[in-house]
């Protein structure tokens, strides 16, 4: 094995070694969001995704899957991404707005955060609170103004320390998992 084949190799077992630790460490977490987010829909609620970085773009893919469907064709669920409807300016407030003037009571905002507690998905996570939204989110390193800020009603996923390309990977599958358990819970199904 060469040294480029080594370093493929090597890129592929740290993949796998984070796919095991999520799994192992955020199973019970995953189940629970699932079981949040199916009740919510059930109950007729939106769910409201946000994210930054890297999360971001996790967070616009779990709306498209709750929209579009995961695994199995069916009917689409109400999913809005505050990432695609905030404008250019990247204005901190306008999550907040969104939520106040879109969001109830019952609604679901998930956050996907990338580590070091971005300031506006402080601001969202406090909207949700007040509007009496719950909240699911994926944590990741120095979040802890963002996991203190979280109820006992909410639901933490901590991904915990590691580079931010392993914690894309593992918010990814995390996502995944919540839309094929939801689809499970709601429609049958293994």
């Amino acid at each position: 094995m060469d040294a480029l084949d080594q370093k493929v190799f090597n890129q592929f077992q740290k993949m796998i070694e984070a796919t095991m630790s999520t799994g192992e460490n955020c199973a019970e977490h995953i189940v629970t969001a699932a079981e949040r987010i199916a009740s919510a829909l059930l109950s007729g609620n939106k769910i409201f995704t946000c994210g930054d970085q890297s999360g971001a773009l996790v967070a616009q893919l779990l709306t498209d899957y709750l929209l579009l469907g995961y695994d199995i064709d069916r009917p689409g669920f109400p999913s809005l991404n505050l990432n695609q409807m905030n404008p250019a300016s990247g204005h901190g407030q306008y999550y907040n707005q969104t939520l106040n003037t879109h969001a109830e009571s019952g609604d679901i905002l998930v956050l996907l955060s990338a580590g070091n507690c971005n300031p506006k998905l402080l601001g969202a996570l406090n909207t949700a609170v007040s509007k009496g939204m719950t909240v699911v989110l994926l944590s990741a390193e120095n979040d802890d103004s963002l996991i203190n800020a979280v109820s006992y009603n909410d639901v933490h996923i901590e991904i915990g320390a590691g580079p931010l390309p392993l914690t894309t990977q593992s918010q990814l599958q995390i996502v995944q998992c919540l839309c094929a358990l939801i689809d499970s819970h709601i429609f049958g199904g293994e």
